[in-house]
């Protein structure tokens, strides 16, 4: 399957939902303001350059990514979720998948500006700033006059992947437990993701970083990662081998089977499209690069492509990491 959107650009987001573009210098993080009180309003927080400011927490709310979707119902905000959309660029994991799919589809990928408008948000938490262009959807600026604030995610202000970490979840956490006046439960799950991820770090700690390239493949074609998924490796202890080496603003780029197979990687990490198929991958992969290390000692790690952000992207952290350091 092709890269999706935390792996692809806009020329392919019809298909597969977000991707990125855009400068490569780093995005301006979002983060409550300091001034405001834990579950008192109005609540002001700055997100992507912009302060958005809540007289009270908002009750009607749309996510624009299958993580954001989950880590809302992880704070305990499932009741106010209106919709959600890019529901095709992956799916639920299992803790969150009875709450997920009583969420309204506004759209597989993006929303009509028609079935975002009918779902009347006082929140949009979006994956970028690329669908509000005053075309597709309202722009940012219009929706606000219309008392409809929009969050984006604090690793992507800039549509640019190659900034995005996976402890980005921290600021999104705390903006999230101010907007929502749910600081205390903002702050347990804070705690547990400093918990998970500190495990891990011992778990590494000592051992040679292993050599991964990451990948994944759309019409018969290679891609790999750099941004947050070489973040992800590098928490895990591994060492992406293709970071640093994509062109300057890309976090993802087709990569040859001649190159490939020259670098020999002892382990691959396939990212998995929403909807595709282990084993139908792991066959191309048999069949495509049948010289190449990793494939002949069958050293593949499977990891959804939309482990990336949020809470997901914890999940990505923890399961290479057991993958590659059992």
């Amino acid at each position: 399957m092709k890269p999706s959107r935390l792996a692809l650009t806009l020329a392919v987001l019809a298909a597969v939902g977000l991707a990125g573009c855009g400068g490569t210098d780093a995005p301006e993080r979002s983060s409550p303001a300091a001034a405001a009180a834990a579950g008192t309003f109005p609540v002001e927080v700055t997100n992507c350059g912009r302060t958005l400011r809540f007289d009270k927490p908002p009750t009607r709310v749309v996510s624009g990514w299958p993580t954001s979707t989950e880590l809302l119902i992880a704070l305990g905000a499932a009741d106010r979720l209106v919709g959600q959309y890019n529901t095709a660029s992956g799916g639920p994991h299992p803790p969150y998948a009875e709450a997920y799919r009583r969420v309204a589809v506004l759209g597989q990928n993006a929303p009509s500006r028609e079935a975002l408008l009918a779902a009347r948000p006082e929140l949009i938490w979006a994956d970028g700033s690329y669908l509000f262009d005053g075309q597709q959807l309202p722009t940012i600026e219009d929706l606000n006059a219309q008392g409809i604030r929009v969050l984006i995610l604090s690793g992507f202000c800039t549509d640019d992947a190659t900034a995005a970490r996976v402890r980005d979840v921290d600021t999104d956490i705390a903006a999230l437990g101010a907007i929502l006046g749910i600081p205390d439960k903002a702050s347990q799950l804070r705690a547990d993701i400093d918990r998970r991820l500190a495990d891990v770090a011992a778990k590494v700690a000592g051992t040679d970083p292993v050599p991964v390239a990451m990948v994944s493949t759309f019409d018969k074609a290679i891609y790999t990662y750099d941004g947050v998924y070489t973040d992800i490796a590098r928490m895990a202890g591994a060492r992406n081998i293709y970071a640093g080496a994509l062109p300057k603003g890309k976090y993802f780029h087709e990569v040859s089977v001649e190159d490939l197979t020259r670098r020999d990687p002892a382990t691959l990490v396939y990212l998995r499209s929403g909807g595709e198929d282990q084993a139908a991958a792991r066959a191309w992969l048999t069949a495509t690069l049948p010289t190449v290390q990793a494939v002949r000692s069958n050293r593949i790690v499977f990891l959804p492509q939309s482990d990336s952000t949020n809470l997901a992207g914890v999940e990505g952290v923890t399961t290479l990491a057991a993958a590659l350091h059992p």
